[in-house]
């Protein structure tokens, strides 16, 4: 290359074409008119358009070019000069640079007279002198018009920026150069990383959060499923990419009737440009069909125009679940107080006793025994009873647990069976406790049962009581037996043996 094509880029000094007159370029650098001008025109094209211009310039048609557009040679070496991005040019043989305008300059921190000893590769501090060499190598071979790459400059204070460059070849006659347009992506850069960590921690949440999540785009498409939605339909998303929402999970009424998308409240929410919000009835993929509560939003663009729908949905079967269970807790709760309180009444009507206090204390004992009962029933939330605890609660009631013998095997009572078999089983402890075994010490009662056949088989057998008799008349006591036997719809046998009274009683369980 001709020394006259060569020279460095210092104030008062230009690098030029052989014959062409210099001409200064503002802050004292100078460049050739010509090719000032075609470098400016190559910055105003890459801010444009960013095509590639040719590799050498035709003079004429540039000139010509120039005067249509009615910009000057002298304007266009000033846009560059003040371009807001970078330019740099540099030496294809050196690699050293020849120009570099004030928006570099400024960023950079370096003069004109610093730059002019530098290279790319020491702006760059990523970037080894044998990798930009070898980075470059097919633009020196003209195998590409334009290298496009980013990476980071470091500025004379040392401080760094992100940068996006753009590098061409620029062959003027003999003189080889390369011109760069240079971008500060800093910003960028920093918006990039805000927007990943806020992508970041949006997918933590969609994918941590129990709420199934669909977003559906303006063809009413599923376009996105969280993973909660995933198991909530048993569906996996790339099976529902390109397919309406509607179509896969909410086709089928639950009485096997077709559901148009036209009548889906869901599905309303895009046309009718509002949310709505209520309860549905999906389909899993196995065929099942389950209830859900549901949000539907529309997704608006910066115009406000809607261009989707996002859909919260949550699976309610198992609050339907319960909300059946109270209804029917509350049904069985009212139901059970009414019978309660109707057994009370009859007690309280029909006890009979020769003065208040036995009136009362025989009462009293009555509605404890019906108690107990229910506690019985409340401890086990109404599930029934075991017979076994059932006889021990009345007989503990009334006689000494010494004078008590309980054997059978475990036997588990409906609770329908637990509050008549307590009212029998307090009438039987109550007679024995006035007039029989547990009257007196040395008394006993033994009460076993045997299960066979789904049938129980349970005898009361007292001793070592006073002699007894069978009664002349039957009392209350004996009518409220008979009536909890019905209830029991088993049978009762009584017989008063010379050594106590012994009460056989059976009941299908």
């Amino acid at each position: 290359m001709a020394a006259d094509h060569a020279l460095p880029c210092r104030r008062g000094q230009v690098w030029r074409r052989s014959g062409a007159p210099p001409t200064s370029f503002a802050g004292g650098a100078a460049v050739t008119l010509d090719v000032r001008a075609s470098l400016a025109a190559i910055a105003v094209n890459q801010a444009g358009t960013a095509q590639t211009p040719p590799l050498a310039h035709d003079e004429p048609g540039f000139s010509k070019m120039s005067r249509h557009v009615g910009v000057t040679s002298e304007r266009l070496g000033r846009i560059v000069e003040e371009a807001a991005s970078e330019v740099y040019v540099f030496s294809a043989e050196d690699f050293r640079f020849r120009l570099v305008n004030r928006g570099a300059r400024d960023n950079l921190g370096y003069s004109i007279e610093e730059l002019a000893e530098l290279t790319p590769w020491d702006l760059k501090p990523r970037i080894r002198r044998e990798e930009f060499v070898e980075m470059v190598s097919p633009l020196l071979k003209r195998e590409v018009g334009r290298l496009d790459f980013d990476t980071v400059h470091r500025r004379k204070d040392g401080t760094e920026y992100d940068v996006s460059v753009k590098l061409q070849l620029f062959d003027d006659d003999d003189d080889v150069v390369f011109y760069a347009a240079i971008q500060d992506t800093t910003v960028h850069r920093e918006k990039e990383s805000e927007l990943r960590d806020i992508a970041r921690r949006l997918d933590g949440i969609l994918e941590n959060t129990t709420m199934a999540v669909f977003l559906m785009d303006e063809r009413q498409h599923c376009a996105f499923m969280n993973r909660a939605a995933e198991e909530l339909t048993g569906y996996a998303f790339h099976e529902t990419v390109g397919r309406p929402l509607h179509d896969v999970i909410h086709h089928t009424r639950p009485d096997g009737s077709p559901f148009p998308l036209s009548e889906c409240a869901i599905d309303r929410a895009f046309p009718e440009n509002a949310g709505t919000q209520g309860e549905e009835v999906f389909v899993h993929r196995d065929g099942s069909f389950y209830p859900v509560a549901f949000t539907a939003s529309p997704i608006r663009d910066d115009e406000s125009r809607v261009v989707g729908t996002v859909i919260e949905v949550r699976d309610v079967s198992r609050e339907k679940r319960s909300e059946e269970a109270r209804r029917l807790l509350m049904h069985e709760v009212d139901h059970r107080a009414r019978n309660v309180l109707s057994i009370v009444q009859s007690l309280t009507r029909l006890t009979r006793a020769d003065d208040i206090q036995t009136y009362k204390d025989v009462l009293i004992g009555r509605i404890s025994a019906l108690a107990r009962a229910q506690t019985s029933l409340a401890t086990r939330q109404w599930e029934g009873g075991q017979l076994e605890d059932v006889v021990r609660e009345e007989l503990e009631a009334l006689c000494s647990r010494d004078s008590i013998d309980l054997q059978g095997p475990e036997v588990d009572l409906s609770p329908e069976q637990v509050q008549p078999l307590s009212m029998l089983l307090h009438e039987l402890a109550t007679n024995a406790n006035k007039y029989g075994a547990c009257s007196r010490g040395g008394g006993r009662v033994a009460v076993t049962w045997a299960l066979k056949d789904r049938q129980v088989t349970l005898q009361w057998r007292e001793t070592g009581g006073p002699l007894v008799s069978e009664p002349t008349r039957e009392g209350f006591g004996s009518s409220l037996k008979a009536n909890v036997v019905r209830q029991l719809k088993g049978s009762l046998a009584r017989s008063w043996e010379p050594t106590g009274l012994v009460v056989d009683v059976a009941f299908p369980i």
